[in-house]
């Protein structure tokens, strides 16, 4: 097994998101890459998250920040140089979450911090999150991504983030900034620099300490520009808003959802889902079926009789039923 190592000095959200799926999308058997970056002055939403209702979009363009997209799923969060991202990719034989989340936790011990995980996707330092975890699978190629927040300012945040009130209750705080910490904290006073140097030293070691192996670091590959245009593009960070007569929230155990339909007749035309749930897919397949289908509970109940339906879409599609007037 090869273990190897990225780092980019790149601060652009859209080249770093266009790197990290090439990588993703060409990985090889046999081996592990762990992907070191960091993202300037930067909002990224998850794959299905409405920026709308996540972020206040008119103080991001004020403030000339970047407002970006990603694959995987999961909520809003702010980027800025006190925060340091890594990914993890490998082939389906190589991705263990468990043990690439520990691999965050042994970087920590190295550095003498006491960690542990919780709920979907965080990790804790004193009951307060410093590293939110995301997903992304296709064909057999996986990636695992994550922020480590060092030195961030949370200032910036409340002014670019708009968690909702449901799910800051959910997380028992009554502010974004209310539940999160910089582990510089937890360290010898150092510069920003520093802290961010430190912790991809101490990951690269854990890294290799985990699976068992010597990392190796090598050079990035070229990114095709049309990728890269991609995740910069106004459609890909914006998506595309439809008109609606029907609104549905709802804040499940495994995130929020957010329904909009348009009808023609009686017939449902135009469907979006929001959600910052972690599992992304599902979402994309109801509202294929959605479309379609006839505005009543009874056909909308039908669609989740196909065997192949998960429970969560069944969730969803008994949510909209019950909804319907």
């Amino acid at each position: 097994m090869k273990l190897n190592v990225m780092r980019t000095d790149c601060t652009n959200p859209y080249d770093n998101l266009a790197t990290e799926e090439f990588l993703t999308m060409n990985a090889k058997e046999d081996e592990v890459t762990l992907f070191l970056w960091q993202n300037a002055h930067t909002i990224v939403i998850g794959r299905n998250q409405n920026p709308w209702k996540e972020c206040n979009v008119e103080k991001i363009k004020e403030d000339d920040a970047r407002l970006s997209r990603r694959m995987s799923g999961g909520g809003a969060v702010y980027h800025d140089m006190g925060n340091l991202n890594f990914t993890f990719i490998a082939r389906d034989d190589l991705y263990d979450i468990s043990k690439q989340t520990d691999t965050i936790l042994l970087a920590c011990r190295i550095l003498g911090i006491s960690a542990e995980k919780t709920g979907r996707n965080d990790l804790l330092v004193d009951g307060r999150k410093f590293s939110g975890h995301a997903y992304f699978s296709s064909n057999g190629y996986n990636y695992h991504h994550g922020t480590i927040m060092m030195d961030v300012d949370f200032g910036d945040m409340p002014k670019y983030l708009r968690p909702s009130a449901a799910k800051l209750k959910s997380k028992g705080v009554d502010s974004v900034r209310s539940r999160v910490t910089n582990l510089k904290d937890y360290l010898p006073k150092m510069s920003r620099k520093k802290l961010i140097t430190t912790m991809q030293d101490a990951l690269i070691e854990a890294f290799g300490r985990n699976y068992g192996g010597t990392p190796v670091e090598v050079e990035l590959p070229e990114v095709p520009q049309d990728l890269k245009d991609r995740y910069a593009s106004e459609e890909w960070r914006f998506g595309t808003k439809i008109p609606f007569e029907k609104e549905i929230e709802h804040r499940f155990e495994w995130g929020e959802i957010d329904v909009q339909l348009h009808m023609q007749g009686q017939t449902i035309d135009q469907c979006r889902i929001y959600s910052d749930a972690l599992e992304f897919r599902i979402f994309d397949e109801l509202e294929k079926n959605l479309i379609g289908c006839k505005y009543d509970a009874a056909s909308i109940v039908q669609l989740g009789i196909a065997p192949e339906t998960t429970a969560r879409e069944r969730e969803v599609l008994h949510l909209i039923a019950d909804a319907v007037e």
